[in-house]
């Protein structure tokens, strides 16, 4: 089994939704193959969002009450403005390199969402790289080189195109989901 997620690591339904689909492919005792679609929310040269009561508010409203139901720890994140991906997901090549891949992206989605870090920061991923055992010297040399760059902008502007009204959105093998699973147990339903 294939399942592929877009997704972007600022926004609070991936981490919830990743975290579901966590809870849910444990409790089947599966272990698929993954792959990551970035669809960063902000991208340069567009403003990063920033950080207000607002936006407080909804995330009290809209994603701690979601998270509580399925049992997700969620914390709202003060740094603001919100941090670029575009580092965190040239991440996910050398992650993937190692076999890491999603191990790698559980880690940054945890580092914002729980630790309260910022994912737009170079040394914060090499220590999330560090962590997860991937050579540091490698991830440091690839971010800071750019060595990833390019394929992560293609791709994304790949992504752009794709059709799919929200992040995330989730494929098993080569199949787009119609809706996002928003419970343990609609992912139960849904893996086989």
């Amino acid at each position: 089994m294939k399942i592929s997620i877009i997704l972007d690591f600022v926004c609070p339904y991936c981490y919830v939704g990743e975290k579901i689909l966590e809870k849910a492919l444990k409790e089947k005792n599966l272990k698929p193959e993954f792959r990551f679609f970035p669809y960063e929310l902000s991208p340069e040269p567009k403003p990063q969002p920033i950080v207000n009561e607002a936006s407080k508010e909804y995330f009290e409203k809209n994603i701690v009450n979601w998270a509580k139901q399925e049992n997700i720890e969620v914390n709202f994140p003060t740094i603001s403005p919100k941090p670029r991906t575009a580092l965190a997901f040239e991440g996910i090549y050398i992650a993937e390199k190692y076999d890491k891949g999603i191990e790698y992206v559980r880690a940054v989605l945890e580092a914002y969402w729980l630790h309260n870090k910022d994912i737009g920061n170079v040394e914060i991923l090499i220590e999330i790289a560090d962590n997860l055992l991937i050579p540091k010297f490698e991830f440091a040399d690839a971010l800071l080189s750019g060595k990833f760059k390019e394929a992560h902008q293609k791709l994304n502007a790949e992504v752009s195109e794709f059709d799919f009204d929200v992040v995330p959105t989730f494929y098993i093998d080569d199949t787009q989901l119609e809706t996002f699973p928003r419970t343990t147990e609609k992912w139960l339903e849904l893996l086989k």
